[in-house]
């Protein structure tokens, strides 16, 4: 059944014993979002993510998505990141879409990019952290490529984002994805207004969204803090503009992120 448990994850703060995020086996559907929409990744392309199979990410622009629009993968694995390596990968083997954590892109963007041939690069992602203006804007300068950013867990797929078409506001997130309804609530549970600061949520209602995990396995009551009322409980704080983009502020719990490592 589509409901049964496919996989879990392991993710946790700075205290206590990880947490058990399972996933059931809608959640590959989930990352078609990802990859055909926000990845923009289509039949006999060419997609590089930078990240280890140690971490979500990997399933995010791996495998599931990327697999489900005919693209291919590209996989190159390094014990250190090198900017210099990887934009000559990049070059050499005529990457078309790319998503990278904003602390790569800073790396690379310290790099001179106009001397490697990015010709075939036609969209760039990132996600993992809160992406710098000026490093969207430096990238911008030297590739002439804009970033859009991703938000997202090891709970969920890519919940907010910037898709093709939408205007790139350096910093902010993007909009709700399809399929996600996404608010700030404040303490009680209500809207923020625009530009007040709260928990980012979803609606989940009564049937979730490809993608939205069933639950921390074996602990219940870890489950009904985050999931109660028809509402999943990010964790994570920002505030929404007048025009409905979403700009990260932090963590409400003891979770700390390092180059888009939780």
């Amino acid at each position: 059944y589509a409901t049964d448990p496919m996989l879990i994850y392991f993710t946790s703060g700075t205290t206590g014993h990880p947490k058990m995020a399972l996933h059931n086996f809608l959640y590959p559907l989930g990352h078609i979002v990802t990859a055909h929409f926000w990845h923009t990744n289509t039949e006999g392309g060419l997609h590089f993510t930078l990240s280890d199979t140690g971490w979500g990410k990997a399933a995010w622009g791996k495998l599931y998505g990327q697999w489900m629009s005919e693209c291919t993968v590209f996989v190159y694995d390094f014990d250190r990141f090198d900017a210099k390596d990887i934009l000559s990968k990049m070059s050499q083997y005529r990457i078309e879409t790319f998503c990278a954590p904003p602390t790569m892109y800073r790396m690379m963007t310290q790099e001179k990019v106009s001397e490697y041939d990015l010709s075939a690069l036609r969209h760039c992602c990132s996600a993992g952290e809160p992406l710098q203006p000026e490093v969207s804007a430096n990238w911008m300068e030297q590739t002439g490529l804009g970033i859009y950013e991703g938000f997202g867990q090891t709970e969920l797929t890519c919940c907010l984002g910037t898709l093709p078409g939408m205007e790139i506001k350096l910093g902010s997130m993007g909009k709700p994805m399809p399929g996600y309804d996404v608010f700030v609530s404040d303490p009680n549970g209500k809207p923020c207004k625009p530009g007040v600061s709260g928990e980012i949520c979803i609606h989940v209602g009564d049937s979730p969204a490809p993608g939205l995990f069933s639950g921390y396995f074996r602990d219940e009551a870890l489950t009904k803090a985050a999931w109660h009322d028809g509402v999943y409980h990010t964790g994570d704080t920002a505030y929404m503009d007048e025009d409905g983009y979403f700009w990260y502020v932090g963590r409400a719990d003891d979770i700390i992120k390092s180059a888009g490592y939780r």
